[in-house]
Formats: structure tokens, sequence, C-alpha cells
């Protein structure tokens, strides 16, 4: 196989003397456009399952707090919510990098291809990871609270 061609599985890619053709930075748009909206909805699909798992569990240790028998565990159940927040913090972050990434790339191709489906949109940046950062910040804040006097009355 020369250094030229494709595998035979792989359909052949024509570029331009400029780069890729535009059939190929349509297809590469749709991936990017995909994946953006996927990792999105990946954000949102986790927080909201590990919020709702957060209060639930919130509930339970709040309802057992001042029982003695269980203090040790609530302490542990504390630590494991303060995990879990900032798990789905970093989750969020990292997500949101790639979806920022791959919208980047959609507006590259847009600027080539002369499109402007996210170029023209104006949308404030960063507005929606201050509250995400925010309210994310009140569930830490809520679990070590709940730390503090579960550990307060376990030594007292």
């Amino acid at each position: 196989m020369s250094e030229n061609s494709q595998p035979p599985d792989l359909p052949n890619r024509p570029q331009t003397a400029d780069g890729p053709s535009e059939d190929n930075l349509r297809v590469e748009y749709q991936a990017a456009q995909d994946s953006a909206q996927h990792h999105d909805n990946l954000v949102w699909s986790v927080t909201s399952v590990m919020w709702g798992a957060s209060l639930i569990l919130m509930g339970f240790i709040l309802a057992a707090l001042k029982d003695t028998s269980v203090r040790h565990l609530v302490t542990v159940l504390s630590l494991l919510g303060i995990a879990l927040t900032i798990c789905v913090w970093v989750f969020a972050l990292q997500f949101n990098s790639v979806k920022r990434h791959k919208y980047a790339r959609c507006k590259e191709i847009e600027q080539i291809l002369h499109m402007s489906q996210h170029t023209t949109v104006p949308w404030p940046s960063g507005s929606q990871r201050v509250v995400y950062t925010v309210l994310t910040g009140f569930f830490l804040m809520a679990w070590v609270v709940i730390l503090c006097t579960a550990c307060c009355w376990c030594a007292g």
C-alpha cells in the first residue's frame, strides 16, 4: 500500500489543496455537533442523578442524625456525599470542556463553509458554569455542615 492510499475498508477521502473536502467537513461538523450535544446531555443526566441521590441521602441522614447508634455511619455517609458532590462537579467540568471544544470546531467549520448555525447565537459565555458551580458549592457546604454536626455529636 502506498503512503497516500487508504486502507481498503475505508472510502477515499478527497481533499482539496487547502484541506478536507466540503463533504468531509460537513460530516465532521455533524459529528462534532452530535458529540457536543451528547456531552451536554451527560452533564445534566449525571447531575440530576447525583443531586437527586444527594438530597435523598441527606434526608435519611438528617432523620437519623440524633440516633447515637448510627453516628459513625452518618459520618461515613456524609463523607460519601462530599465525594459524590466533588465527583459530579469534576465530571461536569470535563464534559463541558469536551462540549466547548466540539462547538468551537463547529464554528471553525461554519466559517470555512460560510454557515452560521452556531456563530450567530448570542450566548453569555460562562453564565451556566457560574450558576452550576454556585449550586454545587451549596451542596458541598450542606455536606460539610452535616459532617461537622455528626462529628460534634460523635465527640459529645
